[in-house]
């Protein structure tokens, strides 16, 4: 766990962070309020260096800032934690490659061992050759026994790490990829899972990208948490609609991208066609009140991949296709184009 502080701890901090997040025009968003529990908690030195450099400009820190601090200082130690505990499941996995080989050698010296016997017994059969060859026999097997069982709880014992690395791994993982408000992918997840699951590029399919439309107005007019509460609702309601095999994550804003391998053509815009209808008729309310958001709708891009595109390039095309989207009024689908 990177934060340690127990719950009267975690109060004071607050207490601490509320005023300096006030000071600057950056929202109070989950990325603002990590950078400044952080600064406040004087345990990310890195950070607190950068954010002072900063501030002794007199300058008020924008959302653009808080990011820019977040992937530095906050977001990069988590992939530089991942990197270590990469190379310590390098080590485990090695180190069960050498039990392994121990334990190949050893019933290698076994097996020759009775060849050895079967040729002594072939040459001389007298009562003391094969008292003498029994008890041969009896002592190899209870050393293969004991060696075996040695062999066994080192892997069991190096099996069991590399369980608790690999729960390390995801969580650092997680941290750094995960966008905290929705729980989806964030732009820099999702670029590390294309990467690792398409070395190739992207595999042929059909790539989406999501805007919701006017959504500087839900903020404006219903605040921030309820515009927050509408960019959950949404990120459920694409996941939702997703289905096996896809990726989905928010990318920047009110912006989300969903790749769906292997599925094109009339399929996909089915799907894409299902998710807009699931979202226009969505209502987020607020909890303290009757108010109501009646008109949320989502623009989408969607562009054909033949595989081996890479994400960028297929995002910027999308992107150009969604922009069309609202450009004729929203709350529709236009297909890109090469």
């Amino acid at each position: 766990m990177r934060y340690r502080e127990n719950r009267e701890q975690t109060a004071e901090l607050l207490r601490m962070v509320l005023p300096l997040m006030s000071r600057h025009a950056a929202g109070f968003h989950p990325l603002s309020f990590a950078v400044w529990y952080e600064y406040a908690a004087g345990t990310n030195q890195a950070l607190k260096a950068a954010v002072d450099a900063r501030v002794a400009t007199s300058v008020r820190l924008t959302d653009a800032d808080i990011e820019e601090l977040f992937d530095r200082h906050v977001a990069m130690r988590d992939i530089e934690s991942s990197m270590k505990v990469r190379a310590r499941i390098q080590e485990v996995v090695e180190q069960v490659t050498e039990t392994t080989h121990q334990a190949s050698m050893e019933v290698g010296r076994y097996n020759d061992g009775l060849n050895e016997y079967q040729q002594r017994l072939k040459r001389d059969v007298d009562k003391a050759a094969i008292t003498e060859v029994v008890m041969g026999l009896i002592g190899d097997t209870d050393r293969v026994r004991s060696r075996t069982t040695d062999l066994q709880n080192n892997l069991v014992e190096n099996s069991r790490e590399a369980r608790r690395l690999q729960g390390e791994l995801e969580i650092a993982q997680g941290k750094a990829q995960v966008d905290p408000l929705t729980g989806l992918l964030n732009g820099r997840g999702l670029d590390y899972r294309v990467r690792d699951s398409y070395p190739a590029g992207l595999p042929a399919g059909t790539l989406l990208r999501f805007g919701i439309d006017e959504f500087m107005n839900v903020g404006d007019n219903l605040g921030n948490l309820l515009a927050d509460r509408v960019l959950a609702a949404i990120g459920q309601l694409i996941s939702n609609g997703a289905g096996q095999g896809s990726l989905l994550a928010r990318t920047a804003g009110e912006d989300f991208v969903l790749l769906l391998p292997g599925r094109a053509g009339a399929e996909a815009l089915e799907q894409a066609e299902r998710i807009r209808a699931s979202v226009e008729r969505c209502r987020v309310r607020r909890q303290d009140s009757e108010t109501a958001v009646t008109t949320v709708t989502v623009s989408i891009g969607a562009v054909m991949l033949d595989g081996g595109e890479s994400l960028e390039s297929a995002i910027e095309r999308a992107d150009q296709a969604m922009a069309r989207s609202r450009r004729e009024g929203g709350n529709r689908i236009s297909v890109g184009g090469d």
